[in-house]
């Protein structure tokens, strides 16, 4: 697989678990599962408390998945030959 390739398959599994996330915050909250009054004030944004705890862990996420996603694509890609 390319690295470009790789790249783009990584920033759209990104795109989706942040969509993931925010609809699940969401849900929840909607639900009256949660209350985000104090997650609110310290997830403004790049560099704020909370948004760079789940950032890093989503990317952690993307990271882990990355090998598989790749086996994947090589084997498709093995099979079309």
């Amino acid at each position: 697989m390319s690295k470009k390739l790789e790249d783009e398959i990584a920033r759209l599994v990104s795109n989706l678990i942040t969509d993931g996330f925010n609809r699940s915050m969401n849900a929840l909250e909607i639900a009256g599962a949660i209350d985000r009054k104090k997650l609110k004030m310290h997830y403004t944004g790049v560099g704020s408390k909370y948004y760079d705890l789940v950032t890093e862990q989503m990317n952690l996420t993307v990271s882990y998945a990355m090998p598989e996603i790749k086996k994947m694509v090589a084997e498709y890609e093995a099979k079309k030959e």
